[in-house]
């Protein structure tokens, strides 16, 4: 049997009040391949409501609070932890934006991960509607992945659950 790598949303805040962000946070879908968060590959939308477009998948650190249980598909890490800093390197992470939490959705066969980039890349992109950003995005790649072999995205896994487990309003 082949492994399961974990899959989650992550979230970012912005690390000013920059007047050229609307967004307050921006979600990404990582592929985490340890517990301790030290090797992830991040999918995201990056730009504006005007110019969004899939970044690259960029290889990343999302390190987790000391006192957070290892990963699972109920937990997420806390946002609020005095501790929780942004231990990402810099490569991947929205301009302008800082990590703060991730929460798990699912999970990926490693060994169908390949079909991870092109379902992702397949989702169009809306450009100049307020009403849509990276939020949505992630959603339409959650629901993307539920039908995809290999990718097991817990049924509960909604926007609403998301912005409860990361913290957000």
């Amino acid at each position: 049997m082949p492994p399961f790598y974990e899959l989650a949303v992550a979230r970012f805040i912005r690390t000013s009040s920059s007047p050229s962000s609307s967004e307050e946070s921006r979600w990404a879908i990582a592929v985490t391949f340890n517990s301790s968060g030290s090797g992830s590959l991040l999918y995201q939308i990056t730009g504006t409501r005007a110019d969004y477009a899939l970044a690259a998948p960029a290889s990343v650190t999302l390190s987790s609070p000391p006192s957070s249980p290892s990963s699972s598909i109920s937990r997420s890490t806390n946002p609020s932890s005095p501790t929780h800093q942004n231990q990402s390197d810099s490569h991947g992470i929205p301009p302008g934006y800082r990590y703060v939490s991730k929460t798990a959705v699912g999970y990926a066969d490693a060994e169908l991960l390949h079909s991870l980039h092109s379902t992702l890349a397949a989702i169009p992109i809306v450009h100049g509607d307020n009403a849509w950003g990276t939020h949505e995005w992630v959603m339409h790649g959650v629901d993307a992945l539920r039908k995809v072999e290999g990718f097991l995205v817990e049924k509960h896994v909604s926007a609403q659950w998301i912005k409860n487990e990361l913290g957000e309003k």
